[in-house]
Parts: C-alpha cells; sequence; structure tokens
C-alpha cells in the first residue's frame, strides 16, 4: 500500500493547480477554504419525470429543460434539508442521506464556473497527499476525467486504472501495485470521476457504466462530478446515490471579499459600485469562474463587462490580442481574415458541443479546415498525445467555458 500511496503522492503534488490568477493570486498553493468552497447537502427527494417525455426543439427551450433539471434536482424535499457540510464530511453517513451502502456513491452538482473540476482533480486529491483529507478514511484517492476515452472505455479494473494517461504514474509497476491494491482493498479507496455532463452516458463502456451504477467494484467510494444535465438525471432516479452535495458559488459577502483581493483599491470600489446598481453583473459575480473573468478583464481593458456574452466577447479579444502581440479592445477592429479565423473555430466548437464530443482527433480539425494561425492562439491544448501505434493526438478546447464563449460568437 505504501508503495502505491508515494506514487499517487508524487504525482499529486507535482500537479500544478490552475484557477484563475486571483482565486490562487501569485499561483502558490491554497487551502481550499481560501477560495470559497462551499458546499451543500440535497436531501433524497422524489425527482419528477414527466417532463423527460416532452420534445424541446430550440435552444431556448434545451435550455429551459436543463434548468428545470437543475431545480428538481437541488430542490429542498423538506424544510431545513439543504444544509452546509465540509469536505471532510463527505463519505460519512450521518451528514448524507443513507448510511451503509456496500458502494457508497456520492453525486457532486455544481453549474459552468464553480469550480467542481479544480476542487476535485486538483485541490482535493493534493490535500489526501499532503495528509491534510480523507486520510483516516481513504488509503488511496484516484482521480480521473470521463471525457477521457480510455476511461470512458475501459473494460475492466486494470484498464480503468492502470491504463489512465490522467493518472500520471509513470512506473508499470507502480500503477500495478495501484491496480492489485483497489481491487484487494476496494473499501480502502475513493474513485473521483469528473465530468459526466461532459460525455455520453451511453458512450460509456458497460464497465463503467456498472461503475457508476454502484454495480461494479462493490465497496469503493465513488465520487462522481457534474453539471446537471439529463444523464445525471437518469442515473439518480434509476441508481439513488448515497449523498448528494451541491458546490456554490460565491455568496454577495465572497464577491466583496474576492474584488478587494485582486483590484486596486479604486477598481475594487467602481467595480463594487456596479455590482451594487446591476443585478444581471451580480448573478454574473455569484460564479467564481466568471468572477476571476470580470476582474481581470477589467483590469485590461478598463471596461467592466456586464453580461456573459460581454465576458465571452472579451475573453477573446484578449486571447487574439496577446497571441498577436496587438491590443484589440472591440470586435470591429479585429482585421476581417482573423475574424474569420475565430469564427471558423467558434462554429467547430459549437459542433462538437453540440454532438457532446469535448475531445477530438487532429483529423477532425483537418476536416474543418481550422488555420495553423487559430490553433496557435492557444485555446486548443492536448489532452492525449499521438503514438507509434497510429493513434492521433487527441485536442480539446482549454476549459469548457471557453468551447461555450467560442460557440456564442
Amino acid at each position: 500500500m505504501e508503495r502505491a500511496y508515494k506514487a499517487l503522492q508524487r504525482q499529486y503534488r507535482g500537479a500544478k493547480l490552475h484557477y484563475g490568477k486571483g482565486l490562487t493570486e501569485t499561483g502558490e498553493t491554497r487551502k481550499v477554504g481560501d477560495v470559497f468552497v462551499r458546499l451543500m447537502v440535497l436531501e433524497r427527494s422524489e425527482l419528477k419525470s414527466a417532463f423527460r417525455d416532452r420534445s424541446f426543439g430550440t435552444a431556448a427551450e434545451a435550455n429551459r429543460r436543463i434548468e428545470h433539471v437543475f431545480n428538481e434536482l437541488t430542490r429542498d424535499a423538506s424544510a431545513g434539508a439543504r444544509r452546509s457540510v465540509e469536505l471532510s464530511e463527505l463519505f460519512h453517513p450521518e451528514s448524507g442521506t443513507s448510511g451503509g451502502d456496500a458502494s457508497f456513491r456520492v453525486l457532486l452538482l455544481a453549474s459552468a464556473g464553480c469550480g467542481k473540476t479544480t476542487l476535485m482533480t486538483k485541490f482535493c486529491p493534493l490535500m489526501w497527499a499532503n495528509r491534510e483529507l480523507w486520510c483516516s478514511e481513504f488509503d488511496l484517492v484516484i482521480c480521473g476525467e470521463l471525457r477521457n476515452e480510455e476511461i470512458r472505455g475501459a473494460n475492466g479494473l486494470s484498464d480503468l486504472l492502470g491504463g489512465w494517461s490522467s493518472l500520471g504514474v509513470e512506473s508499470v509497476d507502480d500503477r500495478q501495485c495501484i491496480v492489485d491494491f483497489v481491487a484487494n482493498n476496494p473499501h480502502r479507496v475513493c474513485l473521483i470521476l469528473d465530468g459526466l455532463d461532459e460525455t455520453r452516458f451511453e458512450s460509456c463502456s458497460d464497465f463503467v457504466k456498472a461503475v457508476l451504477k454502484g454495480e461494479k467494484l462493490n465497496g469503493i467510494r465513488l465520487l462522481l462530478t457534474s453539471r446537471p444535465c439529463d444523464d445525471v438525471f437518469n442515473l439518480c432516479e434509476a441508481y439513488p446515490f448515497s449523498q448528494r452535495v451541491e458546490l456554490v458559488g460565491f455568496l454577495p459577502e465572497d464577491v466583496e471579499v474576492y474584488v478587494k483581493r485582486v483590484l486596486d483599491e479604486q477598481k475594487a470600489a467602481e467595480l463594487l459600485s456596479v455590482i451594487g446598481e446591476d443585478q444581471n453583473l451580480a448573478s454574473v459575480m455569484s460564479t467564481p469562474y466568471f468572477a476571476s473573468r470580470v476582474c481581470e478583464l477589467f483590469k485590461w481593458s478598463e471596461r467592466i463587462p456586464r453580461c456573459v456574452s460581454d465576458i465571452f466577447e472579451l475573453m477573446v479579444l484578449q486571447i487574439v490580442s496577446c497571441r498577436t502581440l496587438k491590443s484589440y479592445k472591440k470586435w470591429k477592429e479585429v482585421p476581417a481574415d482573423l475574424q474569420k479565423q475565430v469564427l471558423d473555430l467558434g462554429e467547430f466548437a459549437f459542433r462538437m458541443l453540440v454532438s457532446r464530443q469535448l475531445c477530438f482527433s487532429e483529423s477532425q480539425i483537418r476536416e474543418h479546415s481550422l488555420s495553423e494561425e487559430v490553433i496557435a492562439l492557444g485555446m486548443l491544448v492536448t489532452c492525449e498525445p499521438g503514438t507509434e501505434a497510429g493513434r492521433e493526438r487527441q485536442y480539446r478546447f482549454s476549459h469548457l467555458v471557453m468551447q461555450e464563449s467560442l460557440s456564442a460568437l
């Protein structure tokens, strides 16, 4: 066990934390409490299913459907059902709704930009490696992303754990040691699978589907993260989770503390004044990712973005400006040929988003005639390297919100 622990410890301690310059300021490691993490326990409740039989044709109707799913998943079953909970309380029956499950499964829901991926695949593993979290509950904490094809298509425990490129453990012997420990001591293992909303449940292998349902790896503690989506709704309805928690965003007092932390006194006072007068902006600032972008973009452009579409536009302008060593503060200032390249990337982002394909190959990029110049802008990152065996290099957008922002252009 010690060898397996040390292999994961080295990997987690060596991982870089990217959570926006404001949230980590100079980039040093911070405790979870310093980034305003707030978890709420959600009591298990009856979920309405009638809306699932309705058909929706427009994007607006589809958005309303997703919002309805979120409301159904997070609504109170009784007065006082929602309450705050510490990370250390997860996986404890007294803080959930059902103790004694053979496979204790926790669902963590969060809206886009609340930091669920950063929290569960970076902060929590790092805190466990430093023996600050779950050290008495688990001998191993293993995390991976469901967008990863290797994980999603795994046909057994060895595939699921031993072949993970995201696991980052280079030694074959160390990986096998981890696999052997999980097989023999599942009750001492926490398995974090991030991003059910970023893939399709039906695209998972039968083995992974069974793991998500709690039918495989009996005794393991599974933590599944997702935005609210149909797959999560269906999974909750058919295979109820032992515990459901919601990662909520900034409260008004958090926004004030955060803005004062990252902006100088004059800019902080100006932004807080506008937030106090603009309910739309106040709502935007309740999402940590957008709050960090508003502050950063305000410093860069001297203009306060008032809504999500403003943030999207300024984000793209900032990236284009930095990569081309120009200063474009308005979309009409961008040269026509560069506008077309970015809009082509936006169309590609939209097509991939509609098909819920968050990773894509080099050949798919070539099929859409994306130029080398637009790829060099840095909005696409490598998620899986190519291999000598002929497997193509896989790409994804730097963040799902980035993909959505380009799609909205």
